[in-house]
Parts: structure tokens; sequence; C-alpha cells
């Protein structure tokens, strides 16, 4: 069993209520929270987070623009490089008392996911994973298809998939719900992502692809308040 959870990455959007509420029910410890903010325009001040006792280190990082999805989580995996694991959990998801150790427990070997839909809204990456697979492909941006992507090269790659049953909440695209603005430009960069997703498929790319400054541009959320 182990004492703690090496790292908890949480990017942020918007919400930054529900992203409080999360932080609350963090009840094993972690050694390393990093709060990656792609919305810092919205919440200039982080010290309105609470951060709970059984956090060793916090690392809050405003960003000047949205990461996006997959460059947040591949930030996280850089800025750890000798843990054997990154812990992943969304902003608008919470643990019930007593389920995080769970996700401690992981193997280093598998990409360990929840098994309640949506399947991501946290989750672990073991170091030989991305030793096997790679980072997740940045030209799914800003969001959706890049955990589809990855788990579609986990199982090229023969990576042990391993579905936690614990007990979380989850608000559904809740950045997306919350603001009519974030629903319209997602009726396009979904479709965006998605004709990216479909084409990897068909030339049977398992590659992490690459950031793509066109892709950036044209599916851009900044500016959104």
């Amino acid at each position: 069993m182990v004492s703690s959870i090496p790292n908890l990455i949480v990017p942020v959007l918007n919400r930054y209520d529900l992203l409080d509420r999360m932080l609350a029910t963090i009840d094993y410890p972690v050694e390393h929270l990093l709060i990656i903010d792609n919305g810092s325009g919205h919440n200039d001040d982080e010290g309105q987070l609470h951060i709970p006792p059984q956090v060793e280190h916090t690392t809050y990082l405003p960003m000047p623009s949205n990461l996006g999805v997959a460059g947040s989580w591949n930030l996280g995996i850089k800025l750890f490089p000798q843990d054997d694991r990154w812990t992943f959990a969304s902003n608008d998801m919470y643990f019930k008392p007593g389920e995080l150790m769970k996700l401690a427990e992981a193997s280093p070997s598998d990409l360990t996911l929840i098994e309640a839909f949506p399947h991501w809204h946290a989750f672990t990456i073991g170091q030989t994973v991305v030793e096997k697979v790679g980072l997740f492909d940045e030209a799914l941006y800003p969001a959706y298809f890049e955990d589809n992507d990855y788990q579609r090269r986990c199982k090229h790659h023969d990576i042990t998939i391993t579905y936690l049953n614990i007990d979380t909440h989850h608000d559904n695209s809740s950045t997306i719900n919350s603001d009519s603005a974030y629903r319209f430009r997602n009726s396009t960069t979904f479709q965006t992502n998605r004709k990216y997703y479909d084409m990897k498929q068909r030339l049977n790319d398992y590659s992490a692809g690459s950031w793509q400054l066109t892709t950036r541009r044209e599916n851009d959320w900044d500016g959104i308040q």
C-alpha cells in the first residue's frame, strides 16, 4: 500500500466553485497538487481556493491562454518527470470519502480509469504507459477526442487498461454547459477534432501527433468570459 499520491494534476478553465468543491474531497495524502488555470483571467486570486491539509505542496499556474486538455495533461507529466505515475482529476468532479486512496494504488504499468462514465474524469497513467505510448496528441485542441485517441493508442501498444469501481461524482460538460459562448465554439471545434481523430484511425496512425499552430488558432476558445 502506497503512503501518498506523488502528484495530482487538475486543469481548470472556469467553474472555480466546482474546483473548490473537488479540492475539499481530497482525503488522502498528496505530495504535490498542480492546478493549471487555463482561464486565469476569470480568477485573478488563487488564494480564493481552499487547499486541504492532506496536500503537502501546491503549485498554481495561471496560463496566459488556454493550453487545452491534452496540453495541460502533458504539462503535468513533464513537470514531474521523476514520478512513476501521474494522477489527474477534472475540476468538476469530486471523490466520495475514502475513494481517492484507490487511485493511489494504481499500477505504474497501467492506464487506470474510472469505471463509471465518463471514464476520464479521474485517472492515473503509469510511467510504463508514457514510455510506450508517449504523450497526448495536442493537435486535438482544446477538448474532446484526446482521451479516445490515447486509449486507442494504449490498446495498440498492449497496455493494460484498468477500470476502477470507485465512488465519485462528475458534473458532465460543466465548462460547456455553463456558457452559451463555449457551447457555440465547441460546436465547431468538436467537429474539427472528430475529423482529425477519424483521419488518424483511417491511416492507422498511433503517434502522439504534434501541436499545430493552424489548429490552435482556428479552435481558439480564448476571450470567452
